[in-house]
């Protein structure tokens, strides 16, 4: 099953804040999925089984280096870009 999710990664308290989430985007695309990188999140799509991996992985490792929040939503029925451009118009 192909899905959409949205992912968004906070290291708390970490002085190098910045690694983990670069870290963190690496593994999404290690696993094949298409990450695209907003200002406050990522937007991901590919394999449910692939994206649980990757998340699963990444918060683990990110978590390694101190507290850490991430937040997910997931959909399997997300609108294609013709419809997203209709939408936004």
């Amino acid at each position: 099953m192909k899905v959409t999710f949205q992912v968004s990664l906070y290291p708390i308290a970490q002085k190098d804040f910045k690694q983990p989430i670069n870290d963190f985007i690496n593994g999404l695309r290690e696993k094949g999925l298409d990450a695209r990188v907003h200002e406050t999140s990522t937007i991901c799509s590919g394999d449910i089984d692939a994206a649980f991996d990757a998340l699963k992985k990444g918060y683990m490792s990110a978590a390694e280096s101190g507290d850490v929040v991430m937040v997910v939503t997931v959909v399997n029925g997300a609108p294609s870009k013709e419809e997203l451009n209709e939408l936004n118009r």
